[in-house]
């Protein structure tokens, strides 16, 4: 069965390094898939375990099985039309559906798939339940969520990747 873990980045950079993977040794693992979110700002936290903006991704180049996101946790869009005009916020879109769906194409065959987000709730709880989903209903492949119990799918994220798949 297929394990998907919905993970905080600062739990998910801890499980990185304690099972030592790395940008060197990543793709030698050929049953880990690894969808990391960032936001589209730097955080302002002093420890960078826990800093979540586009130059914090634990793997800092391409991999087969490794993709890397940035996008805010915006539920609604109306509300991101005003908050992009002052701030820069990115939305989640379809472009990233996209990327997401042909990523996870190209690595169906992971027998484990980890998921995070900044605090592991809703952009990865939205990819995550979609990723179970997908899984099971394009590639018959039997799929749990292993560690996901608080995570609250962002509603948008989940509608979109709902729409085009």
């Amino acid at each position: 069965m297929t394990e998907i873990h919905t993970l905080s980045a600062a739990d998910f950079k801890h499980t990185m390094k304690n099972n030592d993977l790395y940008d060197s040794n990543i793709e030698m693992r050929t049953d880990l898939a690894v969808i990391s979110i960032g936001n589209s700002f730097e955080d302002d936290l002093a420890d960078d375990i826990y800093a979540n903006g586009p130059s914090s991704h634990w793997f800092k180049y391409r991999h087969r099985n490794v993709l890397n996101l940035d996008f805010d946790d915006i539920a609604a869009p109306d509300e991101w039309k005003n908050l992009s005009k002052c701030s820069g916020y990115v939305l989640f879109d379809d472009s990233m559906a996209h990327m997401i769906a042909d990523f996870v194409s190209q690595n169906s065959g992971a027998s484990t798939w980890i998921v995070h987000c900044s605090a592991g709730v809703s952009r990865s709880g939205a990819v995550s339940k979609w990723l179970k989903d997908w899984l099971e209903i394009k590639y018959g492949i039997e799929a749990k969520n292993v560690d996901g119990r608080y995570a609250t799918p962002n509603p948008y994220v989940l509608m979109i990747l709902d729409r085009l798949f």
